[in-house]
């Protein structure tokens, strides 16, 4: 099991740990802070407890505390203190590989949330999908643990069983799963139809920029005449190696600068004089963290490619390993990094020019504007929970409805059928649809909306059962889908992009 942190760029260990992180040089400040009077405090307060306790006292456990409490009131999650065991457990997961689940998870406002699954993990043959939230590890609630928290709760020994039960569109669902040496490849590759090469980055290990390059070289004897790079849920990883990248397909200019109180700024440029020579388009969405959202800006604001999907995840700050003389070591945050236009995207993350979501859609898009197939297939059938969208089968959590001969669909429904972000305010009961570029705005039980800022008539939303829901009419009416009744409740829909 990850959780997607910042990656040396690690990510999200599914349900293993790691979350989206840059990982920069090793610098170590030339001065270090004088001892002040909370110091000495600080030890007579632990020999007071373990002397005075009125039971035996484990001397490690209030050290870690302690440690604990230091890291924590930086309020970081970067900044964590790991034990030899755990460091390990940490490299491991940073060079992708680990004993669990096969999903990554993030922090959310409602709890803790997979970000990811991976194909034919244990989580992806049980059915577990991006969104779901933990609410029990075990039999114990998660209310109110960290992601790292999940994340170590739900590792273990392959072989070995978690019982986990999740929260999917507010309705629970238990699963019982064995854990497996999960091992996630860097960099994957093929070709696509119409002469498209398509590479697949998972994450910035190690051997990323040499994946990468491998992958490049196979491809190459197809004589590819565009590419799409797929960074979609790539959590982040080691800053030289998204420079690494950049040397392929940036022919001159700057990748990013790091920026720290004691980080010496450092310029990361390409000065290769290589690219791509073909059309390039980057795959990212809210799962492309640190290093990742480095390379993708990089791409973008060097002019040698363009960027497709959902916002990014935000993550601007770089951490750094230091041993400690000791034992264990520290991962801290050393410094920001800003993209080649000088802005950082800590919390903000990077918007794509054309937005499209779902599983499948992002790429069918892609291939759509390279020149490949324009358009999107997805059949779905009426008081089912799954849809097929150009081959793909996915879950919903909300079956299609119709009411008044219209046939709706939930949020969910309508990303993986067509690709369309959809956004609900609860409060106000209203969508925002966006999309590639339009932007459809609807609210339940009104027949009024707006297209691109133009008032338009619309069939109204509605709410069944508890799921805002979505007529087709009116995505048919503001984006390029069509709707075909293939006769027993089932539908066709086709988008084009």
């Amino acid at each position: 099991m990850l959780r997607k942190n910042v990656f040396f760029g690690v990510g999200l260990l599914l349900i293993g740990v790691v979350a989206g992180v840059a990982i920069a040089p090793a610098v170590r400040a030339t001065t270090q802070p004088a001892f002040t009077e909370s110091f000495p405090l600080l030890q007579e307060i632990y020999q007071t407890i373990t002397q005075n306790y009125y039971t035996p006292v484990d001397n490690s456990k209030l050290i870690q505390g302690a440690i604990n409490g230091m890291t924590g009131a930086l309020n970081d999650p970067y900044t964590v203190y790991y034990t030899p065991s755990e460091y390990q457990q940490f490299t491991q997961q940073v060079n992708g590989q680990y004993a669990g689940i096969g999903a990554e998870l993030d922090q959310v406002a409602q709890g803790v949330e997979v970000m990811t699954v991976f194909p034919n993990s244990p989580a992806a043959k049980a059915g577990v999908q991006t969104g779901d939230i933990f609410s029990r590890v075990n039999g114990k609630s998660t209310a109110g643990w960290s992601a790292d928290q999940v994340a170590n709760a739900v590792r273990g020994n392959p072989g070995t069983k978690v019982t986990l039960v999740f929260s999917r569109g507010g309705h629970p669902y238990t699963v019982t799963l064995t854990r497996a040496l999960i091992t996630i490849p860097t960099a994957t590759d093929q070709m696509l139809p119409h002469g498209i090469g398509l590479i697949t980055l998972s994450q910035f290990s190690q051997d990323a920029a040499s994946a990468f390059q491998s992958a490049l070289n196979r491809l190459k004897p197809y004589h590819p005449r565009a590419y799409i790079l797929d960074m979609r849920n790539n959590p982040g990883g080691y800053v030289d190696q998204a420079v690494g990248i950049a040397q392929d397909i940036i022919p001159k200019g700057k990748v990013a600068t790091l920026v720290g109180k004691n980080y010496p700024a450092q310029v990361y440029s390409s000065q290769s004089g290589k690219s791509l020579g073909v059309p390039l388009v980057v795959l990212v969405n809210g799962g492309t963290a640190s290093a990742a959202e480095i390379l993708s800006a990089a791409i973008v604001q060097n002019h040698e490619g363009r960027l497709m999907g959902t916002q990014t995840f935000g993550k601007g700050i770089a951490q750094q390993v230091m041993p400690m003389q000791q034992g264990g070591y520290l991962k801290i945050t050393i410094a920001q990094w800003m993209t080649p236009n000088g802005s950082n995207i800590e919390h903000k993350g990077i918007t794509p020019t054309y937005i499209v979501t779902g599983t499948q859609a992002p790429l069918v898009a892609a291939q759509a504007s390279l020149g490949g197939t324009p358009s999107m297939k997805a059949t779905l059938k009426v008081g089912s929970l799954w849809l097929t969208a150009d081959g793909q089968q996915d879950a919903l959590g909300h079956a299609p409805a119709m009411k008044g001969g219209q046939l709706y669909l939930s949020t969910t429904a309508v990303e993986q059928a067509t690709g369309a972000l959809v956004n609900y305010q609860t409060s106000a009961k209203t969508f925002e649809v966006v999309l590639g570029k339009d932007t459809l705005t609807l609210t339940v039980g009104q027949g009024q909306g707006s297209l691109d800022g133009r008032s338009v008539k619309l069939a109204p939303a509605e709410v069944m059962s508890g799921a805002p829901m979505i007529p087709v009419q009116d995505l048919v009416q503001a984006f390029r889908v069509k709707s075909q009744s293939l006769g027993g409740g089932s539908y066709r829909l086709t988008t084009t992009y």
